[in-house]
This record gives structure tokens, sequence and C-alpha cells, in this order.
């Protein structure tokens, strides 16, 4: 095959081809797209042609700003994600990131402009808080890299700082179950059934009486309350992991409870027949505790207590992991399996039994 010029060949065929670079590959490999004439100098205008409006469709893309991306990055993972995923990743784009980096090109977004963004909103929000936008940004960035080839800077997340994990005590406990046993209702059964299952607020509000059948609780749905275009509305959808659908076994404190209250349709509804929503049940709660004279907790803090007390009680660690929806033990026991001090103190006295001294 006779060459003549760049990348430009006479085929066996009689034909002229011209290769062009159509794209480069993250991993740096060129790939060719080719065209074709009957002459040399057909074939060569036509690889121009190709190369000059790829080049032109490569500026355009690069000059793309941070708010037009955030548009396309949205667009691309509409259909992806769960409906409340969206609509908090879109609230984080349009009230955090746009103000403060829309008008700059993506290419212009650099490691210190990611930093004084992180410095800026720390100086009112949390440092979760603030990582949870830097996630975001990041997923923005690592789209205009494989859409548009764009760089993605590099840039550490912000350390946040431990925080104790609110439990509730022994006493506390007590005082709040005999407080909820009291002229039992349907907002007191909720509590009591997450202080024993350990299941997220918004789990409890989607369950069903149907979920509940031969001693066996079936954890498949959650409840959110999204915006919507005319205010907001309820929905129902499946939990976030694999992890989250699971099943636990009605402890036999409930049972007598359960059988008491069974029904249909929603298994915590208000007197109008509608679910009770998460909001409307962590006011009930925080009226609980307030009367119980119990600080600092919030309805998550019952799963926290439930998984405690398991742990305090000697539970095989795999079937905990199962029954709080964990993705793996390790969160478990990362979160949860503390040995005391006292315990600690135990365990070192053990040494001199086993010694000979």
């Amino acid at each position: 095959m006779p060459k003549r010029g760049a990348n430009i060949y006479k085929r066996k065929d009689g034909r002229w081809e011209a290769r062009y670079v159509k794209e480069i590959l993250p991993s740096g490999k060129k790939k060719y797209g080719s065209v074709y004439a009957k002459s040399y100098l057909e074939v060569k205008d036509k690889q121009q042609f190709y190369l000059s409006n790829k080049n032109n469709e490569n500026n355009r893309k690069c000059n793309i700003t941070v708010s037009q991306l955030s548009v396309s990055w949205l667009k691309s993972i509409e259909k992806s994600v769960k409906v409340l995923t969206f609509q908090k990743y879109s609230g984080i784009v349009n009230n955090h990131i746009i103000p403060l980096l829309g008008i700059f090109l993506v290419k212009q977004i650099t490691s210190q402009k990611i930093n004084e963004l992180a410095a800026k909103k720390l100086e009112h929000l949390s440092p979760s808080t603030v990582n949870e936008i830097l996630v975001v940004l990041g997923e923005m960035l690592s789209f205009a890299e494989n859409e548009y080839g764009i760089i993605k800077p590099k840039y550490k997340m912000i350390k946040e700082p431990k925080t104790e994990m609110r439990v509730l005590s022994k006493s506390e406990q007590q005082i709040l179950e005999h407080y909820l046993m009291n002229d039992i209702d349907i907002y007191k059964f909720g509590v009591l059934f997450a202080l024993y299952t350990g299941v997220r607020i918004g789990e409890l509000c989607a369950l069903k009486w149907r979920d509940i059948n031969e001693g066996i609780i079936s954890i498949n749905k959650t409840m959110h309350r999204i915006s919507t275009i005319n205010g907001s509305k309820i929905i129902l959808e499946e939990p976030k992991t694999n992890s989250s659908i699971r099943k636990i076994p009605v402890p036999a404190f409930l049972e007598a409870i359960i059988s008491q209250n069974e029904g249909v349709g929603f298994v915590l509804k208000t007197r109008n027949g509608t679910p009770v929503e998460p909001r409307l049940m962590q006011q009930k709660f925080s009226k609980y505790l307030s009367l119980c004279d119990i600080e600092g907790a919030t309805f998550h803090t019952l799963r926290h207590t439930f998984a405690t007390r398991c742990v305090e009680a000697g539970f095989e660690i795999k079937s905990l992991s199962e029954i709080l929806g964990h993705a793996s033990v390790k969160i478990t026991l990362d979160k949860y399996v503390h040995s005391s001090l006292e315990q600690k103190q135990k365990n070192m006295n053990l040494l001199k039994a086993a010694s000979n001294f």
C-alpha cells in the first residue's frame, strides 16, 4: 500500500484512505477514524475537515462552565438514582456549588478553588455536610473528565471529628418504656417497635401489616417526603442498599403488643387513615423525650440503643449486622462493639491469672 502524506494511504481497491485521531483514551491510546476518496487531494481535504471540526468540538467542550456541566451531569444521573437522592444532589448543586463556582469554566477549577469552597462552607456548615458537597462536586468533575477530557483536580476531604454516638442509658430506656406502655397508642407503639427491632424511621413508617407474617418482619420499603412542583408528597421506595432489604424476627416482647394492634394497610396510621410520615413520628418522639426528661436524643438514637443492648446481651455479630441491614459486619463492629474500661481491666487481670508469679 503506497503512502503519501501524514496518515494518507492508497488502498489496493484504488481508493485513498486518510486517518485522523478521533479521541485520546484515558490510557493515552489514540482512537482513529478514517475517510475515503478517489484522489489524494480530495481525501486530504476530508481529513483536514474532520481534524478541524474535532478540534473545534474539543475547544467548545473545554469551554463549558460549571453551571452548564451541572445541568448535563444531573440529566445523566436522573434515571439511575432514587428520587430522594436526585433531589438531594440537585439541592447541593444549586445551593452550594453553583453560587460559588457556577460562572467558572470547568477547566479553571483547581485544587485551590475547591479548598476555598470547602473553607467558605465550613464557616457555617459541619465537616460532614461539607464533605457531602465535595463528593457531589467530585462526581461532576469525574463526569467532565469522562465526557470532555477535562482533567479532574486532586483534593482532600475534610477530616471529621469523632462524635460520641448517643445511646439511651439503661435507666433512660426504662423510664421511656414505662411512659410508652402507659396508655399506649399507635405513636408510642411505633417507638417501642423501633426500640426493639432497630428499624430506621423511614422503614418503620413504610411498614404494612402484610409485611409482618408468622413472627417475621419484612423490611422492603422506606418512606420519604419529596418536593414537587405543587409542593410536596410522600413516596415509598426500596431502601438505598440491597442489605437494607431484610427480615427481622419479631422479639417476644413485641408479639403481644403487635397482636393487640394488628390491622390492615400501614402499621402506623393517623386517625383519618393516612400513613404516619417520618416528620410526624419524630415530632411525637421529641415530645415523649421532653416528658421523660431525656435530652440529646433523636429517633435514630433508638436504633443505636437497640444495637448496643444486643451487643451487651452477647448477640452474634453476623446476625446483628443482618438485622440492622448493614452492608458488612465491619460496619457493625466499628459502630457498636467497644469494650468498656471495666471489661478491659478484667481482660488485663487474666494475664496475672495465667502467669506463674
